[in-house]
């Protein structure tokens, strides 16, 4: 078992440089321990970082819940605790424990060093520092790993445009994080938006205020997909305007790099996204010479990808909790057309398995029509 000292070393690993967790590590230590004890006496394996995962978990749902929005939303997720114990071989009396003291952890936290960085982040100003935030997720989240389609499609092509794995894997995790929308048609920062919203009716004074601030600000956020440009105009060593392929213009387009004198004219792939009114960068921007730009098509590649992600995806099965096997696409790609179904389907509530309904009829008296014996 870590020491504090230790445990704190390997905390501030798991996130990002820029968020001091001061606050809040004694607390998630205090929780760990429990963990710990529980895994020595009920789970038939050991492992630490089986832990910090299920810590990381705990501290997501304390702060804003995003995790759990996408534990109900797609049955490839499932419940994690549940499904974290079962890994474990733990028996039902040793979840049940594991799940009390996570329900136990939520409703006792004192506060959020991640929700305070995640508010701070967006509220900065700084697009590097709210794409640094966005961008953790999609890198970090193991839930969110398991709702994505197959990015090795996306990674190659990036890996073409740039020419070399880091880079390519930069301009992955900036697009998961502001281009990628869910089944329900939310990007993360709109989802993100969503849960500030719904933490604010636990808050009170500035935080609320700011968690409502941050709300609008996300909201605003507009963004789009790597496709090509042209340079019309060079403002100064950083900003240059740009005119999609489209014929569409952006004006005032902040780079996070000094720009060369002599780029008039030139041609560049590059992602872009609008915050607080500015337009920026999202990630590496890749000159292109006059040969690659007239066969560098931003909405066929797009295309394509998104096919051979959702091809993937149908011929990818897995069985439910309730064993119903279904494939990835009809859980990550498709929404019930019952608007009813569907509201109860974002709750992880299933009409086509066993669910709390079906409970409730159980426990109806024999001859009864909706709870009233005849």
């Amino acid at each position: 078992m870590y020491t504090i000292e230790e445990f704190t070393y390997q905390w501030k690993r798991l996130h990002h440089p820029s968020m001091n967790v001061d606050s809040d590590v004694a607390f998630f230590y205090e929780i760990y321990a429990g963990l710990h004890r529980l895994m020595e006496h009920d789970a038939t394996c050991f492992d630490e970082q089986l832990i910090l995962s299920l810590l990381l978990y705990t501290e997501n749902t304390i702060a804003v819940g995003l995790d759990g929005v996408y534990e109900y939303r797609y049955r490839c997720v499932g419940n994690v605790v549940f499904k974290w114990c079962d890994s474990l071989d733990m028996d039902a009396e040793a979840t049940s424990k594991v799940d009390n003291l996570v329900s136990q952890a939520v409703a006792d936290a004192p506060c959020s060093a991640l929700r305070q960085w995640m508010t701070e982040s967006v509220l900065s100003g700084d697009f590097m520092r709210l794409g640094g935030m966005l961008a953790w997720f999609p890198c970090e989240d193991q839930v969110m790993w398991r709702i994505f389609p197959d990015l090795r499609f996306r990674e190659m092509m990036f890996r073409r445009l740039t020419g070399d794995w880091q880079t390519a894997r930069q301009m992955l995790w900036a697009d998961l994080a502001f281009n990628w929308r869910d089944k329900r048609g939310d990007s993360l920062a709109d989802t993100i938006a969503k849960q500030f919203r719904y933490e604010t009716a636990f808050v009170e004074g500035k935080e609320k205020d700011l968690l409502k601030e941050a709300a609008g600000i996300l909201d605003s956020i507009r963004s789009e997909r790597l496709d090509t440009y042209t340079v019309i105009e060079r403002k100064d060593g950083r900003t240059l305007t740009l005119r999609h392929r489209n014929g569409r213009i952006f004006h005032n387009v902040i780079f996070p790099m000094p720009v060369p004198g002599n780029v008039q004219g030139r041609s560049l792939a590059v992602q872009l996204v609008t915050y607080n009114g500015k337009t920026y960068i999202n990630g590496s921007a890749v000159w292109l010479n006059k040969e690659a730009m007239p066969i560098w098509n931003g909405e066929t590649n797009w295309n394509d990808i998104l096919r051979k992600e959702q091809d993937a995806a149908r011929l990818t099965y897995f069985t439910t909790t309730f064993g119903k096997r279904i494939s990835l696409y009809e859980d990550l790609y498709t929404v019930p057309e019952d608007p009813e179904e569907a509201y109860y389907a974002d709750m992880g509530i299933h009409f086509d398995e066993p669910n709390i309904f079906d409970f409730l009829e159980q426990l109806k008296p024999s001859g009864s029509v909706g709870g009233t014996v005849k």
